[in-house]
């Protein structure tokens, strides 16, 4: 799935919906530096500037949304494999998956 790619502002995150997801977040050069999952609007509003987990070097975000948790967790799970099957290692801000 290709993931359509918004400049990670807080204005921009304002106008996630709600609901249950999976988001990356990427560099400058749209290099997934974290992936992540849960209720996409609450979870991406902490890794904001002024968020009590801010990534810093973040310049844009990425959302799919799901209708269960269970659903995000799975492609989470699923995705965080995927990019260590393709590069050998997980995002930069990620802890390896058991």
């Amino acid at each position: 799935m290709e993931f359509t790619y918004y400049p990670y502002t807080a204005k921009n995150v304002e106008k996630v919906e709600e609901r249950w997801g999976v988001y990356k977040l990427s560099d400058g050069l749209k290099k997934i530096v974290f992936l992540g999952r849960g209720n996409i609007c609450k979870h991406l509003s902490k890794h904001l500037p002024d968020g009590p987990s801010p990534a810093e070097d973040v310049k844009y975000f990425s959302v799919e949304y799901f209708d269960t948790s269970d659903e995000a967790y799975d492609s989470w799970e699923e995705q965080m494999r995927s990019h260590y099957s393709r590069f050998g290692r997980y995002p930069k801000y990620n802890k390896p998956i058991d």
